[in-house]
């Protein structure tokens, strides 16, 4: 079994194109034909090493997980030829010359097209027509729509590849974004974003074709296999800027926006979080008062109609944001009401943060109280946790309040675990006891941490909490039961007299002993454990 699989070879393939110059790609292909390499291995599951012979000899390490950490020794100081020699030395030294010519036409966007998807059947080979890709494309005039055109035509079959996973769509994305490589970096970024547009595409084509007793295990694997591609695709739009584009570029964006917007407001279940997606361009565009207008206009716009094709709680979330973005919160309050909150909720937690961040405090109570209400309706796991976070984080900002904890308060017992902590990390050490004994907590169940704690730091909380687990576990009526009593009662016992109350105990180890007299083995148990003697 090799320890550098198919897997990780096509991600490194498709990280290189994404990072490194189609010259340094050139002078890497000559540096590797030349014979300037003189070894390339694997050494763990994601790691090639290699020796190249520049100037001087050079060491370079390549990480195909985390591509930003591979390293050369020579002077260049970036992703330098010797890395592209060395993946070019290894691919061919394990899959052939040939194939490693077929990386290199990838990587510059001149690869034939047959040859980006191996095919299974000879009479599927036979129907994939060369076409090589850097000839008869748009090119840099071309609209976003002749491209995505002009994609379909020549890749809109990749999907039927994909049958256990999306290992077949790595080298078409790779070559698709190798057309750009040349391209001024504006309209290369959105070039990129549209290539991983109609990559994602294929994938939601792909998942369609596996059957609904395997999807689960496709799904996973799908989305391990596209998480980098997302990545790259949300840090390409972090650095859009909408305000410096051009008509062209404007043109680009527009057609990118809507066809997430497309893809988000399908009803079915889909792979990927195209909202999501659709959303981060949002967030970027509105930077243009013109667009976002009408962009907001036009949801409103399709809510209101009630296509049934249509996701009217997409609708009404995204309406939501854009309000929320132009500051309106009660407009975004409003929008977000009208959609099924199971659905939209993880885009309302980050808007809450955001106002707390900004001290903008009104707003959030107004966020908090509509969150309230809808999880506490369907109280669960999932809701409670970022409902708790927020609590947990306005309540440490603004103690005065006691909203806070009264929310807390209202989801228990679902949100004793985030209570119990906050309490401990606010050093309100009564109300944590309090809490333990709300549910019942035995000194036994209780975090070792936890408990020394409070009982350094506000002891006499704690004797609560030993008197009701003693009765607890007393009431068992076993011998474990009392023995477990018996060393609480010793516990107990140290807290006592740290305390300087010595009569206290005293009176209590009386009235342990007398209100139990007739439990002969817990009598036994005392008498063996000290107590009361």
């Amino acid at each position: 079994m090799r320890v550098f699989d198919d897997r990780m070879l096509t991600a490194l393939e498709g990280q290189m194109g994404e990072n490194i110059e189609g010259i340094m790609i050139k002078r890497g292909w000559q540096y590797f034909k030349n014979g300037y390499v003189q070894s390339a291995k694997e050494t763990t599951s994601d790691i090639l090493t290699g020796i190249v012979q520049g100037t001087e000899l050079y060491a370079v390490v390549i990480d195909a997980e985390q591509f930003r950490y591979s390293k050369c020794t020579c002077p260049y100081g970036d992703y330098c030829k010797h890395m592209v020699a060395v993946y070019f030395y290894y691919v061919a030294f394990r899959e052939g010359e040939e194939a490693a010519e077929a990386s290199y036409f990838r990587l510059l966007g001149l690869a034939p097209a047959s040859k980006l998807v191996k095919p299974e059947k000879k009479e599927e080979a036979d129907q994939l027509a060369l076409f090589e890709v850097g000839v008869g494309n748009p090119g840099p005039s071309g609209s976003p729509e002749e491209w995505f055109s002009w994609m379909e035509a020549e890749y809109g079959e990749s999907f039927r590849k994909c049958r256990h996973s999306l290992h077949a769509l790595q080298p078409v994305l790779s070559a698709l974004k190798g057309t750009s490589r040349d391209w001024e970096k504006p309209m290369q970024r959105l070039h990129w974003l549209a290539s991983i547009a109609f990559t994602l595409e294929q994938a939601e084509r792909a998942i369609l074709t596996v059957d609904s007793f395997s999807r689960y295990y496709h799904e996973m694997s799908f989305l391990r296999m596209a998480e980098p591609w997302l990545e790259h695709g949300f840090s390409l739009l972090s650095e859009l800027a909408p305000l410096e584009m051009g008509e062209a570029e404007l043109r680009w964006a527009e057609v990118l926006a809507e066809r997430a917007k497309h893809r988000a407001m399908i009803a079915e279940r889909q792979l990927f979080d195209w909202p999501m997606l659709y959303l981060a361009y949002c967030e970027v565009m509105s930077r243009r008062r013109d667009w976002f207008d009408r962009e907001l206009a036009a949801l409103l716009a399709a809510a209101e109609r009630k296509e049934p094709q249509n996701d009217d709680s997409f609708l009404h979330a995204a309406a939501g944001m854009f309000y929320f973005l132009d500051g309106d919160d009660d407009a975004a309050i409003a929008q977000f009401s009208r959609s099924a909150f199971e659905r939209t909720q993880k885009l309302i937690y980050p808007c809450v943060a955001q106002r707390m961040e900004a001290g903008k405090w009104e707003a959030a109570k107004e966020w908090m109280a509509y969150l309230f209400e809808r999880v506490h309706a369907a109280r669960n796991a999932r809701n409670i946790g970022p409902f708790m976070t927020l609590c947990r984080r306005a309540d440490e900002d603004r103690p005065q309040e006691e909203i806070w904890a009264s929310y807390m308060i209202g989801l228990l017992p679902y949100s004793f675990g985030d209570l119990s902590e906050h309490w401990l990390n606010v050093k309100r050490y009564e109300d944590w006891a309090d809490l333990q004994m709300l549910v019942g907590a035995k000194m036994e169940e209780l975090d070792a941490a936890a408990l020394r704690e409070v009982a350094k730091q506000s002891p006499e909380s704690l004797l609560p909490i030993y008197h009701q687990s003693i009765e607890a576990n007393i009431a068992t009526r076993n011998r474990q039961g009392y023995r477990i009593a018996v060393k609480q009662l010793k516990k107990l016992e140290k807290l006592y007299k740290g305390l300087k109350d010595a009569e206290r105990w005293d009176l209590y180890v009386a009235s342990i002993m007398g209100k139990y007299q007739r439990l002969r083995a817990l009598q036994e148990e005392l008498w063996k454990g000290k107590i009361g003697v």
